[in-house]
C-alpha cells in the first residue's frame, strides 16, 4: 500500500460517516449509504433481463466463485452482489466495490456484455489491498473500534455491532494497533 494510504482511508472513512450523521461507533448499513452516493444494488435476480438459469448458476450452482461486481452503463453504476453469502460477507464485499469505485481506481481488464455493459474486474494486487482496507474503514473505524474494545466488548460483539464478519473485526483490531494498545495478547 502507497505511504500514508491507512491514515488517508480511516479520515475518508469518518468524513463519509460523518455526512451520513454517524459516529464511529455506529453502525454502517451498506446499502443505504451506496444508494446515497447514487449507485444501484442488485442481487442477481433483480438485475434486470436477466434469466433465471443464470441466477441458479450465479446463486445455487457455483456461489462460491464470486462476490461482487461492478457494472457501469453511462453515468449508472450499479453493484451486483452475490446473494448466497452472508449478510456480513455482503457488506464487505459492497464496501470493497464502493473503495473501488471511490478511489477511482483502473482494472486490470475490463470486460463488455453481449449488450456493451462495462463489467469492471480484475484490479491489481495493491488496489485490491486499497479497498479492502478502505472497506473494512467505512465498516469499522479504528475510532470506533477502540472505544468498543475499551468498553470490554469482545471481537465478536463487535462485529455483530458493526454487522461484519468475526474474522474481519479480529484483522481491524490487529491491522489498527488496538490489541496492542490496549495491552491485548
Amino acid at each position: 500500500m502507497r505511504r500514508g494510504f491507512k491514515a488517508q482511508a480511516e479520515k475518508l472513512a469518518l468524513k463519509h460517516r460523518s455526512n451520513l450523521d454517524l459516529s464511529p461507533q455506529d453502525r454502517l448499513e451498506p446499502k443505504v449509504f451506496l444508494e446515497s452516493e447514487g449507485l444501484i444494488v442488485w442481487t442477481p435476480a433483480e438485475v434486470p433481463g436477466i434469466e433465471q438459469t443464470t441466477v441458479e448458476h450465479l446463486t445455487l450452482t457455483d456461489p462460491d466463485s464470486w462476490s461482487g461486481i461492478t457494472v457501469r452503463e453511462g453515468k449508472l453504476k450499479a453493484i451486483i452482489i452475490n446473494s448466497a453469502h452472508p449478510l456480513t460477507r455482503q457488506a464487505n464485499t459492497l464496501m470493497h466495490e464502493w473503495a473501488h469505485l471511490e478511489l477511482n481506481h483502473k482494472p486490470s481488464r475490463v470486460d463488455r456484455s453481449d449488450g456493451g455493459i462495462l463489467l469492471l474486474s480484475d484490479y491489481p494486487a495493491d488496489l485490491e489491498e486499497e479497498a479492502d482496507w478502505l472497506a473494512a474503514c467505512m465498516l469499522a473505524p479504528r475510532e470506533g473500534l477502540l472505544h468498543h474494545s475499551r468498553l470490554g466488548l469482545s471481537a465478536t460483539d463487535i462485529a455483530a455491532h458493526y454487522g461484519i464478519s468475526v474474522q474481519l473485526a479480529n484483522w481491524r483490531i490487529g491491522k489498527t494497533g488496538i490489541r496492542r494498545q490496549l495491552g491485548y495478547r
